[in-house]
């Protein structure tokens, strides 16, 4: 349970300060903001993968938010970077709200599937 909490509300804080920052120019919140998206990226990357293959949930928490990133950054070229990282946040942030408000949903429907 707090491995998932943890970076479901990493995600929400860190969106938030990426909108603060962009909507209030607090520069400062930038780094933080990252950070604390890049948790809820890595524990969404690893939620993706069984339980049972560790190994691998490890590697797609590192290269989940890698990937993102990547994409963010070539977003950067076609907006400004405030503006672009306001986005991002503002997804991840409601992604993991929605997470926070329904957390069983995932497990109940990929067993319904089970014979």
């Amino acid at each position: 349970m707090l491995l998932t909490l943890v970076p479901r509300l990493a995600g929400v804080l860190g969106g938030l300060l990426l909108v603060i920052r962009h909507l209030g120019g607090v520069d400062q919140l930038r780094w933080p903001g990252l950070v604390l998206l890049t948790v809820a990226l890595a524990g969404g990357g690893a939620a993706l993968v069984s339980s049972s293959a560790g190994w691998l949930r490890v590697i797609v928490a590192v290269a989940f938010p890698a990937l993102v990133w990547s994409v963010v950054e070539v977003l950067h070229d076609s907006g400004g970077d405030s503006l672009v990282d306001a986005l991002v946040g503002a997804v991840v942030a409601l992604a993991c709200v929605v997470a926070l408000v329904r957390p069983g949903r995932a497990r109940h429907h990929a067993g319904s599937h089970a014979a």
